[in-house]
């Protein structure tokens, strides 16, 4: 509905920050050429997200950002594509973090060969791909959606369901950033030690690459600044992993795609 987009982006971006009282309903009808009907049923469907709040005598305010659904379809998107979306990239990546890496160290001992087929496919589409294409970004999605769903942990599965629309955006814009090869050789490396069972490689190749792709989504969103001029984001410097070369020797190349 584009009133409920218009107004959840007004209030997402900050524009209209927590208390604004919302123009009324003739106002909203007037500025936006709308029925009352239409006006009402927008301001309803914020209600549901937790954006707005409606009381008798004193009209509608924007709530606290506390009380967003920030998990909602709709308030990821309208966060990403607002002008104040930097410290909320770097929220949804450090959100990863902490999950994505422990659940590909659950997907290393629990994928079935199924499993592990269809994510071999997504490999397969990310390296076969024109680079930044929908079909690639899809596989990107397919890849990451289907360790979560190796875990066998449904709310973990549910997870790559909640935010798949507001990583298809990140994931266009870390596609334009890193070189194609290089970004499959990342996604290699943590397929190879799903494959082989190595759940601490798994984690590690995994955050890894999240930390990878945040840093790829900001250089696009912020072209031409230097990387120091950049503030950090809150992900913590990627591992060095003492203990992985220790590990077995896990492929670089995606020569066994082909």
């Amino acid at each position: 509905m584009a009133l409920a987009i218009e107004i959840g982006c007004r209030i997402t971006s900050g524009e209209w920050p927590a208390g604004t009282v919302l123009p009324t309903e003739g106002e909203i009808q007037s500025r936006y050429g709308v029925s009352r009907t239409v006006v009402r049923e927008a301001i309803r469907h914020l209600a549901a997200k937790g954006l707005v709040a409606v009381g008798p005598k004193v009209g509608t305010r924007v709530r606290l950002s506390t009380e967003w659904n920030m998990l909602d379809t709709d308030v990821l998107r309208w966060h990403l594509t607002s002008g104040a979306r930097r410290s909320f990239v770097e929220a949804l990546y450090e959100m990863r973090l902490i999950n994505e890496p422990e659940a590909a160290r659950l997907a290393a001992a629990r994928i079935s060969p199924a499993m592990l087929e269809a994510l071999q496919q997504a490999l397969r589409g990310m390296a076969n791909n024109p680079r930044g294409s929908p079909e690639l970004v899809a596989a990107d999605l397919d890849f990451h959606r289907i360790i979560l769903e190796a875990t066998g942990n449904p709310i973990l599965r549910s997870l790559g369901t909640v935010i798949e629309r507001s990583l298809s955006i990140s994931f266009s814009l870390s596609w334009r950033q890193n070189p194609q090869e290089e970004t499959v050789i990342q996604h290699g490396r943590v397929y190879d030690a799903i494959e082989r069972g190595d759940g601490d490689a798994a984690a590690l190749f995994m955050r890894r690459l999240i930390e990878s792709a945040c840093e790829d989504v900001l250089a696009s969103l912020y072209p031409g600044e230097p990387e120091g001029a950049r503030p950090p984001t809150p992900l913590g410097p990627a591992e060095t992993g003492g203990g992985a070369s220790r590990r077995p020797k896990h492929h670089e190349t995606t020569d066994s795609l082909s």
